[in-house]
Order: structure tokens, then C-alpha cells, then sequence
């Protein structure tokens, strides 16, 4: 895995007035979208069905069911999984009792932590970042400024 630092989000670059002066991409490039959205896998949770829904939705026009599907399992089922962990260290609590009798952090804490590290990575690699989302050339956030919020009322009120 290559290291250094993660590539700058073009959207960034763009607000920053580029200062490398490198050629940005275009700001979005049409891909083929999903005609529909695949059906969920049966191991998903009520959660899992839910994220499955949304990040397929999200992802529509870069996702690919021939090679995306595995992934969108594993993530939708880590959501599951991370629900799951989340309701029984509320059921427990923070602290447990150790085996000595000594108060400490709920192991299933680090169990939380290392599995929403694994979602990171998932998410990162499906494109549910800005930065992966410019690096597909796919899209970049661009916040509207006040003349380009007017600009579109008084088209609105034209039509």
C-alpha cells in the first residue's frame, strides 16, 4: 500500500485557487448508472437493509452490482454488526467488572472502534468520500454562493 499523504480532495483545490496550478478534472463525469437498485442479501440485519438501500441509491451512478456487490455486503453487514456492538455496550455499559474485580473500559469498546475503522476503509474504496468521489472524477462538493443563490430565485421567479 503506497504511503504519504492522502491526495487533496479537488474541491479544496478549487477553493484554495489551486495553489499548485495543476490541471484540475472536470467536475463531474457521467458514468452509466445502475438501472435498479439490487436486492438486499439475506443476511442483512434491519440496518444492513436500510444502509443497502441508501448507499446503493447514493451510489447508483458509480456503483457496479458485477463488482461492487461483495463489498456493499461486507459494509451493509458491518452496520449490522456495529448496531449489535453498539446496543450491548449500552446494555453493559463503558465499564465492566474485570476478572480481579477491577472497573475497566468494556472490551467490546475496542471491538466498536476497530470495526468502524474497517467501515472507513470500505466506504473509502465503494467512493462514499469527497476525496474517492474526486479521485473517480465522479463529483465534488461545491457549496452555492449568495449570487448563485439569487441568481437561481430570480430564475425560479421568471418561469
Amino acid at each position: 500500500m503506497p504511503g504519504g499523504r492522502p491526495p487533496t480532495p479537488t474541491e479544496r483545490k478549487r477553493r484554495t485557487g489551486n495553489p499548485g496550478k495543476r490541471a484540475l478534472p472536470e467536475p463531474v463525469v457521467q458514468l452509466a448508472a445502475v438501472a435498479s437498485i439490487p436486492p438486499p442479501p439475506a443476511t442483512l440485519g434491519d440496518k444492513g437493509v436500510e444502509v443497502w438501500d441508501r448507499l446503493w441509491t447514493a451510489g447508483q451512478a458509480w456503483l457496479s452490482p458485477a463488482t461492487d456487490l461483495d463489498l456493499l455486503t461486507r459494509l451493509c453487514e458491518a452496520h449490522d454488526e456495529r448496531e449489535a456492538l453498539r446496543d450491548a455496550i449500552a446494555d453493559e455499559g463503558y465499564m465492566v467488572t474485570g476478572s480481579m474485580g477491577q472497573r475497566r473500559a468494556n472490551p467490546l469498546l475496542s471491538e466498536l472502534r476497530s470495526l468502524e475503522s474497517q467501515m472507513t476503509k470500505y466506504e473509502s474504496l465503494c467512493g462514499f468520500t469527497p476525496t474517492d468521489r474526486a479521485r473517480l472524477g465522479y463529483a465534488e462538493v461545491k457549496r452555492a454562493s449568495k449570487l448563485d443563490e439569487l441568481l437561481a430565485r430570480r430564475a425560479d421567479r421568471a418561469q
